[in-house]
């Protein structure tokens, strides 16, 4: 980084935060100090940026919105809320182990546990009982990807005493008649997004302003198109990006969907992309494995996915969050963005694929392995997200049989480093890619 921009950064960072922001400030730090000797990508100063927003409006008296990892954010900015996305501070604390604490007292009042309540969450609670949990203005969570997500935000809005929205999701496929299909799905969806519109003009006492919904549409679908053609370049072999070039996608557009940042870090990993495959240039050096990770990360162990491509040559070509799937909408219309709002909620990442009959995963797991020509299939599981738990096995052997493929999964705490530690997974992982893979 650029010496005056780390001092710009470095400047703006400073002053009291307040203490329930306390620890986005330490994060926001701790980005920055990690990027210090590194290139400035749109990215990084996207995410300084993001970070920023949230004491800024505090100081402005602007309404600060929280919400999960599994939606995007359009319709808060079309609405001049800021977002906060919750998961950004409880996973973000978790490659640090400064989670583990609050975990401890979020067990000690008796809030679940580890085996049964999932960590990325749970510190949330912990920590609002320490007092340095954010506490936004508004608080919103969906019905999906599990009830673990769903309890843990009932739980803070009940000890916060926030205003919130909880938009169900349904069940069934809008798009794909056949067995799976129901035509209710899309209109419910569509009533749900205009609920919530309803709902914010009440808590904001201000009407949404129609143009402005639309221009952030038309942001998103352009975001989308980058990267949807991003995903078609990791189909060459080299794959043109590295282990976390998707996983930028995924935070772009959770943090910072419908804006001209998200425009601006979609389409420079394209062209990035795009340039390394015109090029030859391969994502990892001399790529000898290629493997799909339909999970999220092992989050505590922030160097896992760089040691497998150091010591294997190994590429992880997106992992669950990452491989974001949802296509550009007419958004024409008020009525064709409410519809596209709706569509781009149900296909948002780990949504698509996880809220539904296991079909829906086997299917994603069987084309994810086809079209990128995958070597191997490892998932990191935590019996917490039991949804994901129950569908690891049956998609499994659905791969085995269908492309012969092998398939590793093993028990850990994405978020925990003391269920399983990152030596023990990691030497999990070179006993499968060494007497398995290779």
């Amino acid at each position: 980084m650029d010496n005056e921009l780390y001092l710009k950064y470095k400047k703006l960072g400073r002053g009291n935060w307040g203490k329930d922001l306390s620890m986005l400030k330490m994060m926001y730090m701790g980005l920055l100090n990690l990027r210090k000797d590194e290139e400035t990508t749109p990215i990084t100063e996207m995410l300084l940026n993001y970070f920023l927003e949230i004491p800024k409006a505090r100081k402005e008296g602007r309404t600060i919105i929280m919400h999960p990892f599994n939606y995007g954010p359009e319709i808060f900015y079309a609405m001049n809320l800021v977002p906060l996305m919750q998961e950004t501070y409880s996973v973000g604390l978790a490659p640090l182990h400064l989670n583990e604490p609050y975990l401890d007292i979020t067990n000690k009042i008796g809030y679940g546990d580890n085996p049964t309540v999932c960590n990325a969450q749970r510190p949330l609670i912990g920590s609002y009982i320490q007092g340095v949990a954010p506490i936004p203005d508004l608080l919103f969570f969906l019905s999906t990807p599990c009830n673990s997500l769903a309890m843990t935000y009932q739980v803070f809005e009940q000890l916060a005493k926030i205003p919130t929205f909880n938009m169900d999701v349904p069940y069934w496929s809008y798009d794909k008649p056949g067995e799976f299909y129901d035509d209710k799905v899309l209109d419910y969806m569509i009533n749900q997004t205009k609920d919530l519109i309803s709902w914010l003009e009440q808590k904001k006492k201000q009407k949404l302003n129609f143009e402005k919904l639309q221009e952030t549409m038309g942001k998103i679908n352009q975001a989308r198109e980058y990267i949807l053609e991003f995903n078609e370049l990791l189909k060459n072999i080299p794959c043109p990006a590295n282990s976390l070039g998707g996983f930028g996608n995924f935070i772009t557009m959770v943090t910072r969907g419908g804006t001209d940042d998200a425009v601006k870090s979609t389409k420079w990993l394209r062209d990035t992309a795009a340039e390394n495959v015109k090029n030859g240039i391969a994502g990892v050096p001399d790529e000898n494995i290629r493997i799909a990770w339909p999970y999220t990360h092992v989050f505590f162990d922030g160097d896992l996915l760089t040691w497998l491509e150091e010591t294997y040559k190994a590429v992880v070509i997106m992992d669950i969050l990452g491989f974001y799937q949802v296509l550009p909408h007419d958004v024409s219309t008020i009525e064709k963005s409410f519809e596209s709002l709706a569509k781009g909620t149900l296909d948002f990442s780990m949504i698509g694929t996880c809220r539904g009959p296991i079909e829906y995963y086997i299917e994603f797991l069987l084309n994810y392995v086809k079209d990128y020509k995958i070597d191997c299939v490892i998932m990191p599981m935590q019996f917490a997200c039991k949804h994901a738990y129950a569908m690891a096995r049956v998609s499994s052997e659905a791969v085995r049989e269908e492309t012969g493929i092998p398939v590793f999964i093993f028990g850990c705490d994405p978020y925990d480093s003391r269920e399983v530690t990152s030596e023990a997974i990691r030497g999990k992982i070179s006993d499968f890619l060494t007497q398995v893979v290779l």
